[in-house]
């Protein structure tokens, strides 16, 4: 038997410090940030679709805030892929905003 696979994402604002991002870029983690309420399977993988060029997402969740961003909200749309297991087989995605504040 195959089960669907099904996921569903609220997100939450990550806050970084503005007077940290004077000296160095900041890294945060998605899944710290999103509440998964229900969980795909198998390996998730994260990619940015739109949003400022000085957020960047990497596969694995993490999201960096370049060096000397300026105060204010971002919002960035990143797409979650859970790619399923062996009870899972086919692999679902979601787009969800996410929102970095520097302040």
């Amino acid at each position: 038997m195959i089960l669907s696979l099904y996921l569903k994402i609220f997100d939450k604002t990550a806050k970084v410090k503005y007077k940290k991002l004077k000296k160095k870029a900041r890294t945060v983690s998605v899944s710290k940030y999103l509440k998964f309420t229900k969980k795909g399977q198998g390996t998730m993988i994260f990619s940015k679709v739109s949003g400022s060029k000085k957020i960047t997402v990497a596969k694995n969740g993490v999201v960096t805030v370049k060096k000397k961003t300026k105060k204010k909200t971002y919002k960035i749309k990143v797409k979650v892929l859970a790619t399923g297991n062996n009870i899972y087989r086919d692999s679902g995605w979601k787009t969800v905003t996410f929102k970095v504040k520097v302040k």
